[in-house]
């Protein structure tokens, strides 16, 4: 076929949206899977055309060599696309799942494309050029359309999964939510039916032969393909920056949970210092207070942040020394290689008030970081030699109690968060500490604080409609002791864990029972969409809580 307007303008428009598609997917494939996927799904559209029309502008007869670069793109653009599709519902899970499968149409036509290349070069030697022919122009194609047919069908049925099983929204904005992907599925299945016409057209007209019968339709794809772009790469971007936004209000309360519980262990200075930094502090600080709510004598709560120092801050060594009555400095607790495991300290040490940098910082009250140990005369070997340490003074009862310490094996490893946090667990161990000696049974945090921070966080970020939540996980994200969290809980709400995640979610299944909005939504769907992983579990807790069974519920006026 000669080189015409049509398939000039066709071929420079496939092979621009391949440079755009190729440079972003350069630009964003580590940044985001979704865009990945998408400029992936374009890019081989567009070497899909491309391939084609090179036989067409008579290059391959010319560069017979080239088409040793020529690929079955046109069975991974469907897989890209459900790539595509999976990771904007974050269903990623289904598309790992499924890749083995999805991807042995394109292996095998590979293969066959290499043993049909190489049959080329050897002059047909196993297969006849007829047959090659046919295997070319028809088996290929045909096959190419059926599986793009199947994947379009199959995509959409996973868009309607994933309608069915959301909760967060009514029924009427999850049909928005997912109206963009939709009409992006029914496009490409009202393309798949064209495409599926013109080869029918083949057949129905023995004297049409070429491609030409395809420009129409490929000039469709092109303009729908720009469109695509760039209304597609807007709108991704805005969900990401609307996902964004989201959790960073999610994380906001979280923080704001973890800081409502430190108010009245810490001092306003070092309250600042916390809502400067609280990211970094707010955690580890909340996990150390509630972690030590439940320690009875002084050997459990030194040990607690010992293990506790190590786990958080990913130290290497931490050593809390004790002032005893002979004024020595005594291994008390530590974690690393001091440590058998059984908590006993192996070749504990004594040092002297005032020798080495930890009896200095307990001679004097003040922080030692020593950046360099092997230019500081007063280090004291212990376990094995380090280069970097840090000592803090611990306080009771205005005076010097102990020293914490770490060492570290890097030179000029301790920052200044290093010294602060350190300093603020010495403050919260001083907490402690005179909470036993006073024989004061109240914890050092505030429970109630906590508590009603945690049921706005459950208001609020509806964190209950997650049906993997457990204790574990939800300590484990508020960076709160789960023993804490499950006493916490015990106590303040007359019920175990379980029952008080299970009230919120019968009242979001209730609230949802008697919305118009949901009239359409079965009953075990609004359970699953409130929080409960199956339908035995919805019906127990919901009849426990009030009385009657969701569908009693939902006739009653």
């Amino acid at each position: 076929m000669k080189v015409n307007l049509f398939n000039v303008t066709i071929f420079l428009g496939c092979f621009i949206l391949f440079l755009l598609s190729l440079w972003n997917i350069l630009k964003n494939s580590k940044k985001n899977r979704i865009l990945h996927y998408f400029y992936a799904f374009l890019m081989t559209s567009a070497l899909v055309i491309i391939m084609v029309l090179m036989f067409d502008f008579k290059i391959v007869k010319l560069y017979p060599w080239i088409v040793i670069f020529f690929l079955p793109f046109q069975y991974l653009t469907p897989i890209y696309f459900t790539a595509f599709i999976c990771y904007y519902l974050k269903k990623e899970h289904i598309y790992h799942k499924n890749r083995v499968y999805l991807f042995i149409p394109f292996i095998t036509f590979f293969a066959l494309y290499t043993l049909l290349k190489v049959n080329v070069v050897l002059e047909y030697p196993w297969i006849t050029r007829k047959v090659v022919t046919i295997i070319h122009t028809e088996i290929d194609e045909n096959s190419a359309l059926v599986f793009s047919i199947i994947i379009s069908i199959w995509n959409y049925l996973i868009i309607r999964r994933y309608e069915n099983a959301m909760g967060s929204y009514s029924f009427l904005q999850v049909k928005e939510s997912t109206k963009w992907i939709k009409g992006l599925v029914f496009t490409f299945i009202v393309f798949n039916v064209l495409w599926l016409l013109t080869v029918i057209l083949f057949f129905i007209r023995p004297d049409i032969s070429g491609h030409f019968p395809y420009y129409p339709y490929w000039i469709l794809y092109i303009i729908f393909y720009f469109t695509f772009l760039y209304h597609g790469n807007k709108h991704i971007h805005k969900i990401n920056e609307e996902q964004s936004l989201e959790n960073q209000q999610v994380q906001n309360a979280i923080e704001k949970f973890r800081i409502a519980g430190l108010h009245q262990i810490f001092a306003e200075e070092e309250l600042k210092y916390i809502y400067q930094n609280p990211t970094e502090v707010t955690g580890i600080l909340s996990y150390f207070a509630t972690s030590l709510f439940d320690k009875n004598n002084m050997d459990d709560v030194l040990w607690d942040i010992c293990e506790n120092c190590i786990g958080q801050l990913q130290l290497e060594d931490c050593v809390i020394y004790y002032i005893n009555a002979n004024q020595m400095l005594i291994q008390k607790a530590a974690f690393g290689n001091k440590n058998d495991g059984e908590r006993k300290i192996l070749s504990p040490i004594q040092i002297p008030i005032g020798k080495g940098i930890v009896g200095n910082v307990a001679l004097t009250g003040k922080y030692e970081c020593i950046n360099d140990v092997s230019k500081d005369g007063r280090y004291i070997m212990d376990d094995q030699t380090r280069r970097s340490e840090l000592a803090v003074p611990i306080y009771l009862n205005q005076k010097i109690f102990g020293v914490l310490d770490s060492e570290h094996s890097q030179k000029d490893f301790f920052k200044e968060k290093d010294i602060q946090l350190f300093q603020l667990i010495a403050k919260l161990l001083e907490k402690k500490l005179t909470q036993l000696n006073t024989k004061n049974t109240s914890h050092i945090t505030n429970d109630n604080v906590y508590f009603k921070e945690l049921t706005f966080l459950m208001k609020e970020a509806k964190i209950y409609r997650d049906s993997n939540l457990s204790l574990e996980r939800i300590s484990k994200k508020l960076n709160i002791s789960s023993n804490y969290l499950s006493q916490l809980v015990n106590k303040l709400s007359g019920g175990n864990f379980s029952d008080y995640v299970n009230s919120f979610r019968i009242e979001d299944a209730k609230h949802k029972l008697k919305d118009p909005k949901f009239t359409q939504y079965t009953i075990i769907s609004i359970g699953l969409e409130s929080g409960f992983n199956s339908k035995s579990t919805f019906y127990t807790a919901f009849k426990k809580h009030t009385g009657v069974s969701p569908k009693q519920y939902r006739q009653t006026p």
